[in-house]
């Protein structure tokens, strides 16, 4: 079991401190658009930035174990939101990837890997909605 821990403090108005267990800090607040100040993270950026980090982390994990010739990873990940009836919801959080790799044999390694990250990454699999991910990938 692996358990991960943080703590949140309150320091006025929409302004909120997030720190991990080891004591790093992340200024959070609300969207501008629902009130937040600007410049800060927000929990609705951390969601979508968490999915995205996870996929690379997780590939990354397939990369060194099938010794794939990864040479650049660059993603950009979007969540949208929509109003419903309980509320604001996530509807989707798009994933669009961007590799180079050293080899075509690389190339299809890299895409297997992706597919086994989709499918092991706790993060997208923790969220109640789809995750949908695009891969640009080419041989540098």
């Amino acid at each position: 079991m692996h358990t991960f821990i943080t703590a949140t403090e309150w320091q006025g108005g929409e302004r909120l401190v997030t720190r991990t267990e080891g004591g790093l800090a992340l200024d959070v607040s609300s969207p501008p658009q629902f009130g937040g100040e600007a410049g800060r993270w927000t929990p609705e950026e951390m969601l979508v930035g968490g999915v995205e980090a996870c996929i690379l982390l997780t590939t990354l994990y397939f990369v060194q174990r099938r010794n794939i010739g990864l040479k650049s990873w660059t993603s950009r990940a979007v969540g949208t939101m929509e109003k419903g009836p309980s509320g604001l919801r996530f509807t989707k959080i798009e994933v669009r990837i961007t590799v180079r790799v050293a080899t075509q044999p690389d190339a299809d390694n890299l895409r297997e890997a992706v597919r086994l990250a989709e499918k092991y990454c706790p993060l997208s699999a923790a969220v109640n909605v789809p995750v949908e991910f695009t891969l640009d990938c080419a041989v540098q």
